[in-house]
């Protein structure tokens, strides 16, 4: 039977979003280890992504006819939840990158939703997980255990490669403490236009943090670094945010949500590329990297793909806060 050729934009922009989903978001980690490569400063760097994305969203939110106008409480609502996501969360990564290779740290980032499923368990309020999610949780945090042997035991790594390592752990810890506040305290604004806000106060702090630090007398503008730059501001804020908050409209959430283990593959595969062909240091893929890969991947899917219960305190049938698109 042929194809009915009316149905073939939609096709076409499914197809194209989860393409920026999933290659988009994934190459990011590569972008970011670039720019720093490039001479860019961790904090002015993540800031200078921040605003100009802030600024195009909350454009096209306006262009697409929607109020910017928010109230007070909502705005230090969302302000908050942005610095705990992008200051405390996005930022780790731009700091840890310059010690460690971007596919290991698209790895531990990808055990964002098991600590955010492990931290909904532990709440009230919050759906919990089934067994099938929680044996996500031990298979997934067991990969983070095989990823890290090596270095833990000294066969490889060095001591600032270990702090770069804490340290994107615990911006993943804040990154889970910004998504666990905004299901609990969801606000009734747009996405985008929450977004833009919480980019365009998200960056003005990296700014200033860049400026105290000293950072801009470090920042050189040489084209590998406005590329990268140009890329994490177009594509990796603007298109795949958009393509996401589309794709949460128009296909099942359990299909959207599949970004999480598809990523850090994506982002082992680019940065291991990358450093083959010397456009960043060497990013080496050995046995360690594979086997606490595909572990993290095998969690990351079972959590993800688990049915949840409702929590304890829900009275039956009320519906719970569905968090923020960020």
């Amino acid at each position: 039977m042929p194809l009915n050729p009316l149905r073939w934009p939609h096709r076409f922009k499914l197809v194209a979003a989860f393409a920026a989903l999933y290659v988009v978001w994934g190459s990011t980690y590569l972008a970011i280890r670039i720019g720093l490569e490039a001479a860019m400063p961790p904090a002015v760097f993540a800031g200078l992504r921040l605003v100009p994305a802030g600024l195009l969203l909350l454009g096209f939110a306006r262009w697409r006819g929607t109020s910017l106008r928010i109230a007070f409480d909502q705005y230090r609502l969302i302000a908050t939840v942005g610095l705990l996501l992008l200051v405390g969360g996005m930022y780790s990564t731009f700091l840890s990158e310059r010690h460690i290779s971007s596919g290991l740290a698209a790895l531990i980032v990808a055990l964002l939703p098991l600590w955010v499923a492990l931290a909904e368990s532990l709440l009230p309020g919050m759906d919990r997980p089934t067994a099938r999610g929680y044996l996500g949780l031990v298979v997934g945090f067991a990969g983070l255990g095989v990823l890290m042997m090596p270095r833990l035991t000294g066969l490889t790594g060095t001591p600032a490669e270990l702090a770069a390592v804490a340290v994107q752990i615990l911006g993943t810890w804040l990154w889970t403490a910004g998504s666990v506040l905004s299901k609990r305290k969801p606000v009734r604004v747009d996405a985008l236009v929450a977004t833009g806000y919480q980019m365009l106060t998200a960056g003005g702090v990296l700014l200033a943090i860049g400026t105290v630090g000293g950072e801009w007398l470090d920042l050189a503008w040489t084209p590998p670094g406005v590329a990268a730059l140009a890329y994490l501001i177009v594509f990796g804020s603007c298109i795949a945010f958009t393509a996401f908050v589309w794709l949460l409209r128009h296909a099942p959430a359990s299909k959207v949500m599949t970004y999480a283990y598809v990523n850090p593959v994506i982002a082992v595969f680019l940065g291991w590329s990358a450093g083959a062909i010397g456009l960043v240091p060497p990013e080496p893929v050995d046995g360690w990297v594979l086997a606490g890969m595909s572990i993290i991947v095998a969690g990351v899917a079972l959590a993800t793909s688990a049915p949840t219960r409702p929590a304890r305190d829900a009275a039956p049938g009320e519906a719970l806060a569905v968090p923020d698109a960020t």
